[in-house]
């Protein structure tokens, strides 16, 4: 099968939604079929200015693709991100096609690595919350511009790929699909990290561990209040923001005089890097407010790294309150606070708690991940070769 990944994604494999296609290159290509991978700097660097960008970024995708059609012949596949896909589909619905070279239609795969009307929501919750302004421009441009999208390019793809079951109701609700054309196709994690996994007695001691970018869907201002809670009464452990992507000097503000001396701040690193913290510390903080999936929660519990977690993301299927982890409410501080002190203070549960979650995700490996989404492309594959629309070869 020739398949092609499209994603205005930055070209970094240590930033997720990137993480993930080069990911399921690496499998698709091991599995014997060839797979192509278009990131931002293909689809162009301009227009930096975010709102513009949100306009053009369909249209730059279908120049990309047509370009990489003209250099390397048709796809059967063409597994596009978000919004992108929209003039993909639009010409493929108008008859217009790029052949794969079995003579039949290329099928469009719309994938969502995070539904963002439901993120919109987030950011008005934010808001509401007083954690961030939301000017006008993003109140109705990104709506009436990215969301409706976002919406019609879902809608018009053979198939819609999410990460979670409360993503894959909201477009169903919406009737972008019927549920039976939406597909839910967990990530993983390289098998090469389950097999040395730690044993439940490997040394830890570096305290609370949290991963990913500092960034208001974090939970990031619910995290800092729990901490310089934690320290104003007298719980020294230390606190790890790894891979926060923004400066030092932005993350210590939000936490207490006190706080900021029990901090370490570590830019982002390698995958190699990041799950040896993951084998260094004694649990994971993860206080999202929004997730489309939260690949740290997964591969920290399979190095058995402890997780106190919202009820976001993969975390609503991976981690049960008190048997592969503990559960805390969005957004309060007091809760989060509480667990996490909970968690520090009781070896034995962090180590039953880690142990139970291991279990639930040892088998969640990238093979397995792309065996699945190689199985949603066979069905899109199929739908297209039964219909009538017809193919023509690269343009």
């Amino acid at each position: 099968m020739r398949i092609l990944l499209v994603g205005d994604y930055p070209n970094d494999p240590r930033l997720g939604s990137t993480k993930v296609f080069v990911k399921l290159q690496e499998e698709f290509r091991t599995l014997g079929h060839t797979c192509d991978m278009l990131l931002a700097d293909d689809l162009g660097l301009r227009p930096r200015n975010r709102f513009a960008r949100w306009l053009v970024e369909p249209i730059a995708a279908l120049a990309a693709v047509r370009q990489a059609v003209r250099k390397s012949g048709p796809y059967d596949i063409v597994d596009v991100a978000s919004a992108e896909g929209l003039w993909l589909a639009v010409l493929r619905r108008a008859r217009r096609s790029w052949g794969p070279p079995s003579g039949g239609p290329t099928a469009i795969i719309a994938r969502s690595n995070g539904l963002e009307h439901l993120n919109y929501q987030r950011m008005l919750d934010d808001d509401a919350a007083g954690l961030r302004r939301k000017p006008l421009t993003r109140r109705w441009w990104y709506p009436a511009i990215r969301l409706s999208q976002v919406a019609l390019a879902a809608r018009l793809a053979d198939r819609l790929i999410v990460l979670n079951e409360l993503d894959r109701e909201f477009a169903v609700s919406r009737g972008w699909k019927p549920s039976a054309a939406i597909d839910l196709v967990e990530h993983g994690v390289s098998t090469r990290f389950l097999i040395d996994a730690p044993k439940a007695d490997h040394p830890r001691g570096r305290g609370i561990l949290f991963c990913g970018t500092w960034d208001h869907m974090k939970g990031i201002h619910y995290l800092a209040a729990a901490f310089s809670r934690l320290v104003l009464e007298g719980r020294t452990s230390n606190l790890t923001i790894l891979g926060g992507g923004v400066p030092q000097a932005s993350i210590r503000a939000g936490f207490s005089t006190d706080a900021q001396r029990y901090l370490t701040i570590v830019d982002r690193v390698s995958e190699a890097e990041v799950i040896a913290a993951y084998r260094e510390h004694d649990v994971m903080a993860f206080p999202s407010t929004y997730e489309g999936f939260g690949m740290v929660l997964l591969e920290a519990m399979t190095q058995r790294l402890p997780v106190v977690s919202t009820p976001v993301g993969c975390a609503l299927a991976l981690v049960s309150h008190e048997r592969t982890g503990l559960v805390v409410p969005c957004r309060d501080a007091d809760a989060l606070a509480a667990a996490l002190g909970r968690m520090l203070d009781d070896r034995a549960l962090r180590t039953s708690l880690a142990e139970r979650a291991f279990d639930k995700v040892r088998e969640m490996t990238w093979t397995r991940s792309a065996t699945a989404t190689l199985a949603v492309y066979e069905r899109a594959r199929d739908r297209r070769a039964s219909s009538e629309t017809p193919s023509l070869k690269a343009p």
